[in-house]
C-alpha cells in the first residue's frame, strides 16, 4: 500500500532541507517527496513533509501562520545575516530593552517590506541566490511585503550582547532580515545566531520527530505511525463528498455538479472525499466543483 500523507520533522541544525528530505526518502524508501517553508543549515524546527500524493497538496498549506524563536548577536553584521558569514560591518551599539520594544511596536508590527538575504534559496533565472553570491554575484532580489502578526522580546542581556525574540509572521518572512532591519533601524549591527521554527500551521515543535530518531532507531514498517493523513492537515479547507460516478469523473479530469448536494455555493478552495480519503483539490462556483489537483488514491 502506498502512504500519501505528511509527516511533522524536526529538522536538525547543520543539514539543509532537502538533505533532511533525501534521507527520508531512502530510508522509508519513498516514492516522492516534498516539504513546506525551507529551513536555512543554520536554522532547526518543524519542517512540514509531504509524502507521496500529499505533495499535490504543499501549495494549499503554504500560506499558514509560522512561529520561531531567534537570537541575535549585537554589534556585527554578517554577509549571510547570521552566524556562518563573514563580518562586513560592526559597531558598539547595544540597543535598550526599551527602545527595541519602541521600534516594534512603531515599525515591525503588521504590513512590512523585506529585502530577501542574497544567501537565500530564492531562484533567478534557474539559479539558487545563494549560489550566485558564492560565485562572487550580487543578484538582486525584488523587495517582498509581508505580515507580522506578533513580535516579542523573551530576554535581553547587555553584557552578552545577545537579545532573543518570538515572532509570528506571514509564510515566507525572511527572519534574518527581519533582525537585521531592526538592527538598522536602530543605527546597530546584529546577525542571527539561533533561529528556530516553533510552528507552522498545525505543526507544532511539541508533536515533531526528530530526523536522527527516524533515521537511526525506526523500521520502515513502523513509519505510517508517525504520519498524519491529508485531510486532517488541510482541515482548515471545506469538504464535499462524491459518489462512484462523481468520483469517476474528477479522476478524468473533469468538472461535476454538486448542486443536489450542496446548493449553488462558492468556495476558492475546497476538497472532494471520497471514502474518508481527499481525491482531488478544487474549487466551487455556481455548486460545480472544478478540479485543479488530481490525486491518485486507490480506489
Amino acid at each position: 500500500m502506498t502512504i500519501n500523507a505528511w509527516l511533522n520533522l524536526y529538522k536538525p541544525k547543520g543539514y539543509s532541507s532537502s538533505y533532511c528530505l533525501n534521507l527520508l526518502k531512502k530510508k522509508f524508501k519513498l516514492k516522492k517527496i516534498g516539504h513546506v517553508g525551507t529551513l536555512d543549515p543554520m536554522a532547526e524546527g518543524v519542517l512540514p513533509v509531504a509524502i507521496n500524493e500529499a505533495t499535490k497538496t504543499v501549495s494549499f498549506l503554504n500560506r499558514s501562520k509560522k512561529t520561531y524563536f531567534f537570537e541575535v548577536l549585537w554589534g556585527e553584521q554578517t554577509d549571510t545575516l547570521d552566524s556562518e558569514g563573514r563580518i562586513i560591518n560592526s559597531n558598539e551599539i547595544i540597543p535598550l530593552k526599551d527602545k527595541i520594544l519602541k521600534k516594534i511596536n512603531k515599525k515591525f508590527i503588521g504590513e512590512i517590506v523585506q529585502d530577501p538575504p542574497i544567501y537565500s534559496a530564492k531562484k533567478i533565472n534557474g539559479k539558487r541566490s545563494y549560489e550566485l553570491a558564492r560565485e562572487g554575484i550580487q543578484p538582486k532580489l525584488k523587495k517582498i511585503n509581508k505580515k507580522i502578526y506578533k513580535f516579542k522580546v523573551l530576554n535581553h542581556n547587555i553584557d552578552l550582547k545577545k537579545t532573543s525574540f518570538m515572532v509570528i509572521c506571514e509564510s515566507g518572512t525572511y527572519i534574518r532580515s527581519l533582525a537585521n532591519d531592526l538592527a538598522l533601524s536602530l543605527n546597530a549591527y546584529c546577525h542571527c545566531i539561533k533561529i528556530v521554527r516553533l510552528r507552522d500551521g498545525i505543526f507544532g515543535k511539541k508533536n515533531s520527530y526528530p530526523l536522527k530518531s527516524l533515521i537511526n532507531k525506526e523500521k520502515i514498517e513502523n513509519f505510517e505511525k508517525y504520519l498524519l493523513d491529508i485531510k486532517s492537515v488541510l482541515y482548515h479547507i471545506p469538504t464535499i463528498e462524491i459518489n462512484d460516478k462523481k468520483f469517476k469523473l474528477i479522476k478524468n479530469g473533469m468538472k461535476v455538479s454538486m448542486l443536489e448536494e450542496v446548493g449553488s455555493k462558492e468556495h476558492k478552495e475546497i476538497l472532494a472525499d471520497y471514502h474518508q480519503n481527499v481525491v482531488a483539490l478544487g474549487s466551487m462556483k455556481d455548486g460545480v466543483f472544478y478540479p485543479k489537483r488530481i490525486l491518485n488514491i486507490n480506489d
